[in-house]
């Protein structure tokens, strides 16, 4: 993935309303702040629809608009960080500095650390927050908060500007075609470090989809995600009830969607974890122990037979990638893929083994034509031995540069990942467009990306969705 964005369940059970529990982060919630954007013209490119029509960005300025929640990528959520030591409280906000740019910070930040210590973090404690932010993973493989350790995100669609900065760019086109910050688009952060199912984005989903089709009375939202952030909503959509989903969601629309485990990405796992410094070119953009893009596994039903590492002359492919972890000393990634593996969840079976379409129509757009790393070739190190039970005591660990293997793709993702939904998708040539050229954080303000998610978004209202293909 190359230090671009990307995320799973234990949940094998339709949930309904009645059986998930409301918001638990309610009390951090902030106040909305709308935010005036400039009028600018998006630059709508002429999608045909299904039933032939051609619709523009413009038409959304001339009729209801359907409300838009955002699911962002990996590591691009603001959380809020509590930390309880001898009865002090160390309560402070978290952008993770690997996937925030400084251009990007909130409240003038010159780093994600001086956004932190702004918002409560005392700088003399800086040092302590990678271990605080890191996760246990216990004997069976089930990943857990350290002690005293609890992370939320800072709000749940109040302030679009403060839970998602990354994507504010992409909202400026939105705000050009008719939608408004915090009234009809709302972003819903949520906790990156958990795989589906193991944080509280499921009734999170529920409680701001609700609210956005309350406020917009009745009128069924549109759900638009990127990259690990796909994820998450696609198994909200798998696992909810299909009445509620129907009734409540109109269409899910994909930038450069994970709808996969992610190949390159398991280097993470036996690599130094992230820093606030970032000067350190071997670091992870993540902590090695985070299980929601490292214990996913690798799909055979994505990934084929292709060889993704290699070992002086040993090869690892997608069904080598708990092998691959054990080799590298990743020992307790390995038990956390025994447990986290989407292979192994009757949700994700339902779409990659099943083919069964989601209960609401789907549009997916990524970038192609763009070399892409999917995994790395090793000098012959050392490979795990008798009792090393972490990456640091294996070869991989200190591996500083190994040599690339690279695919078609986005530059972030490869093509085999952001072309997944075509197993499931009602029709992968109505419902997937690829761009060329356009990489994986570029395609949430591309013209053609977002002329689509406008006319889609205008479709749901009229009542005919177009194709994107």
């Amino acid at each position: 993935m190359d230090f671009i964005a990307k995320v799973f369940g234990f949940t094998k059970v339709v949930l309904r309303p009645s059986e998930l529990k409301s918001d638990i982060n309610s009390s951090s919630i902030g106040k909305g702040l709308p935010i005036v954007l400039g009028l600018l013209l998006v630059a709508a490119v002429g999608l045909t629809g299904c039933a032939g029509k051609v619709s523009t960005a413009n038409s959304a300025v001339e009729t209801e608009l359907a409300p838009v929640v955002f699911v962002p990528g990996l590591g691009m959520s603001a959380l809020n960080v509590q930390v309880l030591s001898d009865k002090d409280v160390t309560d402070f906000d978290f952008l993770l500095p690997s996937m925030n740019p400084i251009d990007i910070l909130p409240q003038g930040a010159k780093s994600a650390l001086d956004y932190s210590v702004t918002n409560g973090l005392p700088r003399e404690e800086a040092a302590l927050v990678p271990t605080w932010m890191s996760l246990l993973i216990d004997d069976d493989g089930v990943a857990s908060n350290q002690p005293g350790v609890s992370v939320a995100p800072v709000s749940l669609g109040r302030d679009f500007a403060a839970e998602c900065p990354r994507y504010l760019a992409m909202t400026n086109q939105l705000a050009a075609a008719g939608w408004t910050l915090d009234a009809n688009l709302f972003c819903l952060p949520f906790d990156y470090r958990y795989a589906p199912g193991g944080n509280s984005f499921v009734p999170d989903f529920m409680t701001l989809v609700e609210r956005a089709v309350s406020e917009a009375g009745g009128q069924r939202v549109v759900v638009a995600c990127h990259s690990q952030g796909c994820l998450m909503a696609y198994h909200a959509l798998r696992v909810l009830d299909p009445t509620w989903v129907k009734a409540n969601v109109a269409v899910l629309y994909g930038f450069a969607g994970q709808f996969s485990g992610c190949s390159d990405c398991l280097r993470w796992a036996f690599q130094p974890g992230w820093s606030w410094s970032l000067d350190d070119q071997n670091e992870s953009p993540i902590d090695p122990s985070w299980v929601g893009e490292l214990a996913l596994d690798l799909q055979p039903s994505v990934y084929g037979d292709a060889v993704l590492y290699r070992n002086g002359t040993k090869e690892y492919r997608a069904t080598d990638a708990r092998a691959l972890l054990q080799d590298a000393g990743a020992v307790a990634m390995s038990r956390a893929t025994g447990a986290y593996t989407l292979e192994n969840q009757d949700w994700f079976r339902r779409g990659s083994i099943d083919g069964k379409a989601l209960p609401i129509p789907s549009r997916f757009v990524f970038g192609v034509d763009l070399t892409t790393t999917v995994g790395y070739s090793y000098d012959s190190v050392a490979v795990r031995t008798g009792l090393c039970q972490e990456p640091e005591c294996a070869g991989f660990w200190s591996a500083v540069s190994p040599s690339v293997i690279t695919s078609d793709g986005d530059g972030g993702d490869s093509t085999m990942m952001n072309a997944a939904p075509k197993a499931w998708t009602s029709s992968p040539s109505c419902d997937i467009r690829t761009i060329p050229g356009v990489d994986h954080m570029k395609i949430v303000t591309n013209s053609e990306a977002i002329a689509g998610l406008v006319s889609t978004a205008n479709g749901s209202v009229e009542g005919s969705i177009p194709c994107v293909g």
